[in-house]
Parts: structure tokens; C-alpha cells; sequence
């Protein structure tokens, strides 16, 4: 008897999650890596694929956490000002930082500065192409909202495409010519042609809005945003500018990412959860799992070459604050 009531509570637990978790396994938890020093949590991330390493922001200890994903402990950290986001180069194995109102270039062997740029604004996220060799930032005072442009490696600044908001989330085609930015505060993702500097014609939200998180599929033309309320990902043909899909997600997103290999999208959000949803075709998705985590958790990093995701989860009452480090499945 009491066999047959657990067998049957499992099932009302598996249909009371219609959508999630009923595909298998997407997500495996790999480790957790304690950092008991840093207080609050954490912002933008960025992953080192070459020495397996996690560079993660700690805006309210003013410290980038660097840790060691391989063997799951913390490394060092870099004191200063207090950072935004962090961004690894390994193609100039150079750390970017967005620190106060200025970018920190880091020689990425030894962690030492090697160059600071006063773009006097507050910064955010950081983009960059290998290839034009640039650094994209965010730069976010009232009257200097704009996407600053930056030579890689030396840092100099070329220039900036002015924005008519605060750009939350943005991604740079490595394969063509455009930005994509999120300006929640007008409900529209932005597009910037970076050779000539200027805005094009901007996508607008409908039904939707607090687009924060961002990403792109290339070779699909797609891209995703996450959007706050109502708690949803939007998919656009980067072609047309048209919306072809919506998906539901958790709420409080603030970071997303496209795993190209696995077809999957990964969303982390502050509700408590990381979504995982399936790119069945350039135009249908599916949501595969969600996975539990901890509210304020709302902040991640991929590394597609290792086939890890890691969250950053805030300190909360006597526990520590942590990498949770999870490896991706088929």
C-alpha cells in the first residue's frame, strides 16, 4: 500500500510540471564551488575555456572572483572599484572589466592591469569581435547612453553609436555588421550597424516588455531576448526584424544563452530557476526542464567548448555565496 502511494504521488509531482523535466535529464549538476568572502552576489560573468577558469563579477565586495572550474575552488581575486561585468578574450588572452565609469584591460597569464579607460559614465556589459578586433561597452549615464567602441588590444577609444536608452543586454554578429541591443525603457531592441556608427530602424515589443538578456544563433539568423513581464523568450529573424516565436519562462531573467552545439537555450532568472529550452527548428522551441536554484540567482556564463553553464548564486542568510557549475546533456 504504501509503495503504491508513492508510486502515485510521484505521478501527480510529474504532472503538475506540464513542459519541464519530462524529457530527461538537460542540465547535471557538476559542482559547487563555496566563496565565502564575498558578500551579496554576483553580476556579469565571463568563462576562460583555455585554463578553465570563471571570472565573475562581485559588485558589492568591489571584487572579480577568479575560480578554478577544473578542480572547483576559488583562484584570487582583483580588488578595485566596483565592477558590472567581466569579459575574457582568449584570442588577445586579455580580462576586460567594467569598473566604475572606466574599462580594465588585464593581461589574462598574470592578471595584471595593463591599461584603464575613463569613458567618465557608469559601464555595463561588454561585447567584443576577435576579428575587427573591438571591445563593446554598455555605457548607461542618463545622457551618454551609447555603445562605446574600443581597439583591442591596446584599449584605445574609436568612438561610440549613441543609443535614445539604456542598453540592459546586447550582442555583436561575429558574422556580419550589426548590434543588438535591448533598451527596455522605450520596449525595443535596438540595431546598430557598428562600420558606419548609426542606428537603423529599431524592433519594436509588443505584448511585452523588461527585455534584459540577449543572444544570438547566427547561422539560424535568430535572435532571443528575455523579456520581465510577462515572464517570456522572444525569438526574432534577424532577416526580417519579425518576432517568429514566445516562449514561457521563470521571472526576474537577467542573463540567456544559445548552446549551438546541444540547440538548446539556457535562461537563468531570479524567481529561482534556470529554463532550458529546446531549439527544435529555426522557428519552433520547446521547453525541456526547469531546474530549481535560489532566488536571487539570476545571473550566469557558458562556455559552449567545455559544455559547462554556471550560476552565480547570492549569500543568503549564514550560507556562503556560489559557483554552481553544471554540465549540459544531450
Amino acid at each position: 500500500m504504501k509503495i503504491n502511494l508513492i508510486v502515485l504521488l510521484a505521478g501527480v509531482i510529474g504532472f503538475l510540471s506540464p513542459g519541464f523535466g519530462q524529457q530527461g535529464s538537460s542540465l547535471s549538476p557538476l559542482r559547487t564551488i563555496a566563496l565565502p568572502n564575498v558578500q551579496g552576489g554576483f553580476n556579469h560573468m565571463s568563462v576562460d575555456p583555455g585554463q578553465q577558469r570563471l571570472f565573475a563579477a562581485a559588485p558589492t565586495n568591489g571584487t572579480v572572483e577568479i575560480v578554478d572550474l577544473k578542480v572547483g575552488k576559488a583562484l584570487r581575486v582583483i580588488e578595485g572599484e566596483r565592477p558590472a561585468a567581466v569579459r575574457f578574450a582568449p584570442e588577445f588572452n586579455q580580462l576586460y572589466a567594467t569598473r566604475g565609469q572606466s574599462v580594465y584591460i588585464y593581461d589574462g597569464k598574470t592578471l595584471d592591469q595593463v591599461a584603464k579607460v575613463n569613458l567618465e559614465s557608469s559601464l555595463d556589459e561588454l561585447q567584443y569581435d576577435p576579428r575587427a578586433k573591438q571591445l563593446y561597452v554598455g555605457v548607461m549615464a542618463a545622457d551618454k547612453t551609447a555603445i562605446a567602441i574600443l581597439s583591442l588590444p591596446d584599449g584605445k577609444q574609436l568612438g561610440s553609436i549613441k543609443l535614445p536608452g539604456k542598453p540592459q543586454g546586447f550582442i555583436v554578429e561575429q558574422k556580419g555588421k550589426r548590434i543588438f541591443a535591448n533598451v527596455p525603457a522605450l520596449k525595443q531592441i535596438a540595431v546598430m550597424d557598428r562600420e558606419s556608427r548609426t542606428l537603423l530602424q529599431p524592433w519594436t515589443l509588443t505584448g511585452t516588455q523588461g527585455n534584459y538578456p540577449i543572444d544570438l544563433d547566427e547561422d539560424h539568423h535568430r535572435l532571443f531576448v528575455g523579456c520581465r513581464q510577462p515572464p517570456r523568450m522572444l525569438v526574432f529573424d534577424t532577416v526580417s526584424g519579425k518576432q517568429v516565436a514566445s516562449i514561457e519562462i521563470n521571472g526576474d531573467t537577467d542573463d540567456l544563452f544559445f548552446d549551438p552545439v546541444r540547440k538548446r537555450v539556457y535562461v537563468s532568472s531570479g524567481d529561482g530557476s534556470i529554463d532550458v529550452i529546446d531549439q527544435r527548428d529555426a522557428d519552433h522551441y520547446q521547453a525541456r526542464r526547469r531546474i530549481p536554484t535560489v532566488a536571487g540567482a539570476r545571473t550566469s556564463a557558458i562556455s559552449v567548448a567545455l559544455n559547462v553553464f554556471c550560476l552565480g548564486v547570492p549569500k543568503r542568510g549564514d550560507g556562503s555565496a556560489e559557483i554552481r557549475v553544471f554540465r549540459g546533456q544531450k
